[in-house]
């Protein structure tokens, strides 16, 4: 067994970024449950659109998937798998995880060098016709 200095213990256990912590951890457990049921009466609404129509309504889908993207970030923070907060104090923004994630698409362009037109005497006379046919508006 190690032995504890108690100096350091208590300085360990006094850090406010700590107890920061622990206070937002309860505050995001409440609003997790409350953010739960919110979310299971989207769903209920959700299976009536879908009785009726048999199509999804989107805009409830849309907001369905913002809270369970809170249910994740919420879920990360409170299992310490990242010290990042969740909604509202995010600092990189889905949105909208628009957020949403933008594909990069690679690929080789061939250049081919740049030569002078060449025009007949022919191709201007027929360019110089069509111009004058045009319709007047």
């Amino acid at each position: 067994m190690e032995n504890f200095n108690r100096e350091e213990v208590k300085e360990e256990v006094l850090k406010v970024g700590k107890w920061k912590r622990f206070f937002f951890m309860i505050v995001y457990a409440f609003v997790l449950g409350f953010a739960l049921n919110i979310m299971l009466g989207i769903a209920f609404i959700q299976f009536l659109f879908f009785l009726f129509t048999s199509k999804i309504n989107e805009a409830l889908f849309n907001f369905n998937k913002q809270i369970f993207l809170f249910f994740d970030d919420t879920l990360n923070f409170l299992a310490f798998q990242t010290e990042e907060m969740p909604f509202p104090f995010k600092k990189s923004s889905n949105g909208d995880e628009a957020s949403e994630t933008s594909e990069i698409v690679e690929g080789e362009a061939d250049f081919v060098e740049d030569e002078e037109p060449k025009f007949s005497e022919s191709s201007e006379e027929n360019t110089a016709e069509v111009s004058e046919e045009e319709p007047k508006s």
